[in-house]
């Protein structure tokens, strides 16, 4: 069971750098239709829209990735004080709770995304830029991040330790 945990996860982790390189993307569109206007008076058509079609990715797909390395927010000022045992449970209450709010968001996004899709849902402007690609990468991200909630949750019950560190242990100077 923990190898096939360790197999989702590995592929969440490579959604991230997708999500980074969605970042890389997107630097590089400004660049050319900033440059374009600046230099040729013509902008890149369909820059401003891709750009937010990556922006969408660059989040939602980086969601699952940011909750395996533990780079969310927590405030542990209470918690860290109780007993070891108090303190699995309330991570297996808080793991369940998110879980459930994400499939609750999740559920309607992607009928929202088959909607969209269904009716060639594009925007305004030169390029009628279709709306439903981002509409099914934020479900997507969405369903990935409620898989990594599952992940946690299994690993805590299974009593698994996670392979991958949370980002705040390690601060990549010298050994500790």
């Amino acid at each position: 069971m923990v190898a096939l945990i360790e197999a989702v996860e590995w592929l969440i982790m490579r959604l991230g750098v997708v999500s980074g390189f969605a970042t890389l993307v997107i630097t590089i569109i400004v660049v050319v239709d900033v440059a374009g206007r600046a230099i040729f008076n013509s902008p890149l058509h369909s820059g401003v829209e891709l750009s937010e079609l990556l922006l969408v990715a660059m989040v939602f797909l980086g969601l699952g990735s940011a909750q395996q390395s533990r780079q969310n927010y927590a405030i542990d000022v209470a918690s860290r004080h109780l007993p070891q045992w108090a303190q699995k449970l309330l991570e297996l209450v808080g793991y369940a709770f998110c879980l459930g709010v994400v499939v609750l968001l999740a559920w309607p996004s992607q009928k929202q995304a088959f909607n969209s899709f269904a009716r060639g849902e594009a925007g305004f402007g030169i390029v009628a830029f279709p709306l439903w690609p981002a509409r099914f990468i934020l479900a997507f991200g969405l369903w990935v991040l409620a898989v990594q909630f599952t992940c946690d949750i299994l690993r805590l019950l299974l009593g698994a330790p996670k392979s991958i560190e949370p980002a705040d242990t390690h601060s990549g100077v010298g050994p500790e």
